[in-house]
């Protein structure tokens, strides 16, 4: 994974991804999410941790991590046996998480707990389930990431027979 991942646009693309496969969800960031009013049935997401993963070094010149993303699945109270439809929710979020990339250049999602959320602020008058899941992602551009031309054939001679003024001593490999 040698590519850049820009975090922001990332979020967007999952936030996207989730909210084509669940349309009967509100999916939101949650910093676009307005405290006044939540629409629901919703479902919130947002990155929670970057957990540094030395052992995975690419040697790049990039910053080995787990990325945490959290999504919450909020249905309110009146939705009828709410809390048997916000884990049915809960659970077809995480079987689309996982093993998905969601659109990202990162390592699959790796689901790490599928829970009831009893400490969010709308506990009371809705039901909320939390999904978190990981993905692996090197941050950073990429000690060798190359502007130039990528050479498509490989060109030997011997010396003294080389460089400026020895072209034509040059035979092509495999010729």
């Amino acid at each position: 994974m040698n590519e850049a991942v820009d975090l922001g646009d990332a979020l967007d693309t999952v936030v996207a991804v989730l909210a084509g496969k669940f349309p009967t969800f509100k999916t939101v960031a949650a910093e676009d999410e307005t405290r006044k009013e939540l629409q629901v049935p919703a479902l919130i997401v947002q990155f929670s941790e970057i957990e540094p993963d030395p052992d995975r070094d690419p040697h790049t010149g990039q910053f080995p991590a787990r990325l945490r993303v959290e999504a919450r699945v909020v249905m309110g109270h009146r939705t009828a046996k709410v809390r048997r439809e916000a884990i049915k929710a809960a659970g077809a979020v995480a079987t689309f998480i996982h093993n998905n990339r969601l659109g990202v250049p990162w390592g699959a999602g790796v689901v790490v707990a599928v829970e009831p959320d009893e400490f969010a602020p709308v506990v009371e008058t809705h039901d909320v389930w939390l999904i978190e899941w990981a993905h692996t992602v090197d941050l950073g551009d990429s000690y060798f990431v190359d502007d130039g031309v990528t050479p498509t054939e490989v060109l030997t001679s011997w010396s003294p027979n080389i460089g400026p003024g020895h072209e034509d001593d040059y035979v092509a490999e495999g010729s």
